[in-house]
């Protein structure tokens, strides 16, 4: 069995994959928390970046207790780096070119374009580029204004690359486990390159895209940013610019969106492959069944009681 932990909210990512992994179970965080016995299976925390510092406190705790427990457990979430942090540890070791910037922190940016977004919310980016200080700041300043809070923004320098189509691609590689997976890539005619635009690639893109999957191609390549980030679970999403590798994030809880049709067969094909992989790599980390494990963990036995009978967490330090 394998056991995906998840926030209430967004369980929904795993919709396309369940069907594919019969041995999958999904599990919301304050129902792990609250739990008195845990089934023995092998544990996925995802969802890191949505978690207070509260719930990632208590995560950690429940992820030590499982592995001492001798259960296999993917994402540790006392050691994973989430955005800000694995971005600055990549443009400090040489693996990014491209720089961010913490408003919370007193930091601006010194070198433009930037974009600004929020650093947890996966909704994309808050503006287009800006190209000037006096730009930054007021789009700094219209952020707040609107409510977004200054502890979750960054600004982001601009790095990415258009191929001779002028189309952006951002491609992306599935770690589970010890294994470093190729999954489809994102084609628009926009910078930002988040949903794709469908035939937009042309046959010579999706020809390529079908031999990065065929070949896993990146996988030699991204498997060390995985391991800076500590993420046992989870997509980076990357692309190649000027002839290098820019990371652009880890995500802990990706959605998988399997295509039902495609004017491009090869594209179909493509995904046929990258999911025949996904297939076995759940596989090789799926637990033999055996009894539950009895969760005795202090700070979560405090927790439960705090909450009984609330089916929420109460925040405590």
């Amino acid at each position: 069995m394998i056991i995906a932990l998840t926030t209430p909210a967004h369980s929904y990512t795993f919709a396309d994959i369940r069907p594919l992994v019969p041995q999958l179970r999904l599990m919301t965080y304050p129902a792990a928390f609250h739990a008195k016995r845990l089934p023995r299976a092998t544990y996925i925390f995802c969802d890191l970046d949505r978690l207070s510092y509260w719930e990632l406190e208590l995560a950690g705790r429940l992820h030590a207790w499982l592995r001492g427990a001798g259960l296999h457990v993917l994402n540790d979430p006392a050691r994973v780096r989430q955005r800000y942090p694995l971005l600055r540890l990549l443009k400090a070791c040489g693996r990014n070119r491209f720089d961010s910037w913490l408003p919370d922190h007193g930091q601006a940016p010194d070198v433009f374009p930037v974009f600004l977004r929020t650093q947890s919310a996966h909704r994309g980016t808050l503006t287009g580029l800006l190209h000037t200080t006096a730009e930054a700041d007021a789009a700094l300043q219209d952020a707040l204004a609107q409510g977004y809070a200054r502890k979750d923004l960054m600004f982001v320098e601009y790095c990415a690359e258009p191929n001779d189509a002028g189309v952006f691609r951002k491609l992306s590689c599935f770690r589970i486990g010890d294994a470093v997976l190729p999954w489809l890539a994102v084609h628009e005619t926009k910078w930002s390159a988040k949903y794709g635009e469908t035939g937009v690639a042309g046959d010579a893109g999706y020809q390529d895209e079908y031999d990065i999957v065929r070949t896993n191609r990146y996988a030699t390549a991204i498997g060390p940013v995985f391991g800076l980030a500590e993420i046992d679970y989870g997509r980076a999403d990357f692309a190649i610019v000027g002839g290098d590798i820019q990371t652009y994030e880890i995500n802990t809880n990706p959605s998988l969106e399997i295509l039902r049709d495609h004017p491009f067969a090869l594209r179909l094909e493509a995904q046929r492959l990258a999911l025949e992989a996904m297939k076995e790599a759940f596989a090789a980390i799926d637990a033999r069944p055996g009894p539950n494990v009895v969760v005795r963990e202090p700070i979560l036995l405090a927790q439960r009681r705090r909450d009984r009978p609330r089916p929420y967490l109460r925040w405590t330090p």
